[in-house]
């Protein structure tokens, strides 16, 4: 602040150093880190800092409001702090320091400027190179300058470090959203300086992306990075774009309405070759990040929101196609010129971490070659680069190349969990996301636009059941970063996590793990706090005691473990899973689609499943009651359709036997699989009996199996495939192109009746022409219900 003040002719001193000085008591607001935002003379009667101030959002009302009545009471000498200065004036200074003035001392950087409000004229004070350079370059500006939908301040340079403008904001409002006037403005803009000129030729442009090849920050983002690379190489240089004038800094705290016109200030900034639309689309995503704290999805909405009336045609003709082309635009020239200023920065401001969230989002929205769950997957990993976590076994690779089958497992401390879900709950990509938190973990299942799956385990406690087997705090200190940006678990941590991961488990490390493991060796501390190792060669018994030795296994350590353990067992016990039964004739194609759909929710909803035949099996088949095992073995080789009875008795004795097992076997089931969190696929299921009895060697009337439907469980996904009847014979002989059709018919008769019966459970006919086709859909509607 010293420095400050020297540039506009004072030096000052927390003491008297001569006769000269002036006695001056000041009162300051700091900012979060401590240091003083604004300062002002302790005597000024108005708050002149709120000159500086964009009073849009509640809380900046209620904190403008707040400071008024302070003032209006006068005790603003008791709520703020206060200090006593000795000011020495130079031959330089133009003000009177026992005046009334503010001062805001702006914001950290590589561009940083002060702003000195008073004698009705603000006063930008150059702190750095580049931002003398900046006031320079402003003065010029405005000395050229003439609009018609635009005020624009006088300008008058004092010094090379200082410039004074005009204050042309009496009478004007600030507006938080595009309106007529703005739009004016900015077509006014737009048309005294438009021109059409190819991409080689576009001088700003390509400086813009020389610069940013030149970035070798680490702290940026490595997949922001790699967007804007795909973008720029998508780019020919023989394409067209319309440039025009831009101010650069159009946004709602640079600015003030009034009648209509636009008074508009900090011209630093300004272009005459920006891509048309530059300052439109700045105005409203900078609004939305820094004040209004929007995600994308809500920004994009508004842009196309905004872009109305007769001016806006202007810009974009009414054409979504090209504000996207131009929306790009921005952003690349955006990305690029900040995260430049932003590799200068020694120490980030909260606010670059927002832009750069939000950026990545919006991003997404022109990257064609990755699909959503790819994208959704970098943007977790750019938000995670600066952060403290170590993913866990994880591959040698960009985290977006992933198969859509993985899922990932993050080693982070607890707090940042929230962070996490707080960012794929906003992002754009995503339509739907559930979480099952856990004392030790967060799942996170994510559906995405295109109905891909992502599942994220985030870890802050590394326990199996109740024992703690690692350390996360010294993983997490022990984390490297790989080639493709993205911070694992050290190789001897993730050694000791597979080892005593799959140990604990009772199972062996995969193949694809070998290169870890060491003959089912895990290396532990000898005693607490002693750094000396041991490898020890351990089956389950033996590690769980060496594990109790620990500190965080024993004693009160111990007791929270097993309460924790036990709490979540509780909790997880109420995450029921859910029955899926398939249907349709011999040869339409259910066995394939069973096992893919097995595999798919065990790997992508990761869920375990279990399979059943036709029915519960609680009670065996009638046949093997009677004749042992090997009646079983010639059943199933049995043709179905080739049994003998025509009994209705011997029928409705059978049937009542497997309507038994049907009826207690639904209990069985939901206790053993259901209510433990399986799904339960089912291959044909009851409704056989009411259209296809006769697969079942029964002679049944409709009306008794329907009736019987009523009294069970309803499963909660019902699917019934069929195709056509040339396809099925072609996969099996075993009906006639007759019965074929005949039991399509009823069958979907069926499904469409007890549709509109039920409306809690999903009956959905699909026909089964292509595999991924109908595995998509069966997704979708497991995902949607």
């Amino acid at each position: 602040m010293e420095n400050i003040f020297n540039k506009v002719g004072y030096t000052i001193s927390n003491q008297k150093n001569s006769e000269q000085d002036v006695v001056q008591d000041v009162l300051f607001i700091k900012n979060p880190n401590g240091s003083i935002r604004w300062i002002w003379n302790a005597s000024n009667s108005q708050p002149l800092f709120l000159k500086f101030y964009n009073v849009g959002g509640i809380r900046s009302k209620i904190f403008t409001l707040a400071v008024k009545i302070i003032f209006g009471l006068k005790v603003q000498k008791i709520v703020f702090n206060k200090k006593t200065y000795y000011f020495k004036k130079q031959e330089n200074s133009f003000f009177d320091c026992t005046d009334k003035w503010a001062l805001f001392t702006g914001t950290a950087g590589a561009n940083n400027k002060a702003v000195l409000y008073t004698d009705a004229s603000f006063f930008k004070i150059a702190a750095t190179a580049n931002s003398k350079r900046l006031i320079r370059s402003e003065h010029k500006v405005l000395s050229n300058l003439n609009f018609d939908f635009f005020h624009i301040p006088k300008s008058k340079q004092i010094s090379e470090h200082v410039i004074q403008l005009s204050d042309i904001t009496c009478g004007g409002k600030r507006t938080k959203k595009i309106e007529i006037a703005h739009l004016k403005a900015l077509t006014e803009m737009n048309f005294k300086g438009r021109d059409l000129i190819q991409i080689k030729d576009w001088k700003l442009f390509n400086e813009l992306k020389f610069n940013f090849s030149e970035i070798t920050d680490e702290r940026i983002p490595k997949n922001i990075m790699r967007k804007i690379l795909m973008l720029l190489d998508d780019i020919s240089k023989d394409d067209y774009i319309n440039v025009s004038l831009s101010h650069g800094d159009f946004t709602s705290w640079n600015m003030f309405e009034n009648k209509e016109k636009i008074s508009l200030y900090d011209w630093e900034l300004f272009a005459f070759d920006r891509s048309t639309g530059f300052d439109y689309f700045h105005f409203i995503i900078q609004q939305g990040i820094l004040v209004d704290r929007k995600s994308w999805r809500e920004i994009y909405q508004d842009i196309k929101e905004q872009c109305s009336g007769e001016s806006a045609g202007f810009l974009f003709n009414y054409d979504l196609a090209i504000l996207k082309k131009y929306l790009k635009f921005y952003l690349l020239i955006n990305c690029m010129s900040y995260l430049r200023i932003y590799s200068f920065q020694p120490k980030w401001h909260t606010q670059v971490d927002w832009l750069l969230q939000v950026w990545n989002d919006a991003l997404n929205e022109f990257i064609k070659e990755k699909t959503a769950r790819e994208l959704v997957i970098m943007d977790i990993f750019d938000a995670l680069q600066n952060q403290e976590y170590a993913a866990i076994k994880f591959p040698n690779t960009y985290p977006d190349l992933l198969s859509r089958n993985s899922d990932i497992d993050i080693l982070i401390n607890k707090g940042l969990s929230e962070s996490i879900f707080r960012l794929v709950k906003n992002h754009s990509l995503v339509v739907k996301v559930s979480q099952n938190k856990k004392s030790f973990m967060n799942t996170l299942q994510l559906v995405m636009i295109d109905g891909s799956i992502l599942s994220i385990d985030l870890i802050w406690k590394l326990k199996r059941r109740n024992i703690v087997f690692m350390d996360a705090r010294k993983a997490l200190e022990n984390a490297c970063m790989n080639n493709f940006g993205v911070k694992k678990l050290s190789f001897l941590d993730t050694q000791n996590y597979l080892n005593a991961f799959y140990i604990l488990n009772n199972s062996s490390v995969p193949e694809k793990y070998k290169i870890y493991e060491e003959q089912g060796a895990y290396q532990i501390e000898k005693n607490d706090g002693d750094q000396d190792i041991q490898d020890v060669c351990l089956n389950k018994t033996d590690l769980i005691k060496q594990l109790r030795k620990k500190r965080e296994n024993k004693g009160i350590y111990y007791f929270r473990n097993v309460f924790y353990y036990l709490y979540d067992t509780i909790f997880r016990s109420f995450s029921k899973g859910y029955v899926i039964t398939f249907s349709g004739v011999d040869g339409a194609g259910k066995s394939t689609i069973i096992e893919n759909v097995k595999n798919m929710i065990e790997k992508q909803l990761r869920k375990p499943v279990v399979v059943l035949r036709h029915r519960p099996s609680v009670l065996p088949i009638i046949s093997v009651l009677f004749r042992g095992k090997m009646a079983q073995e010639n059943f199933e080789n049995t043709l179905p359709h080739s049994g003998t009875n025509k009994s209705r008795l011997s029928s409705l004795l059978r049937f009542t036997y497997y309507y038994t097992d049907y009826f207690f076997g639904q209990f069985v089931i939901f206790i053993k699989y259901t209510i433990r969190g399986y799904v339960v696929i089912y291959d044909r299921y009851y409704f056989d009996f009411i259209e296809d009895s006769k697969r079942s060697n029964l002679v049944l009337s409709k009306k008794i199996s329907f009736l019987g439907y009523k009294l069970l469980l309803k499963p909660r996904f019902n699917f019934f495939l069929f195709a056509d009847s040339e396809t099925i014979l072609s996969r099996k002989k075993e009906l006639d192109e007759k019965l074929i059709n005949e039991l399509t018919t009823n069958y979907r008769s069926l499904f469409s009746k007890l549709e509109k019966i039920n409306s809690t459970t999903v009956y959905k006919t699909i026909e089964n022409k292509e595999i991924d086709l109908t595995l998509s859909i069966v997704l979708q509607t497991l995902i949607n219900s």
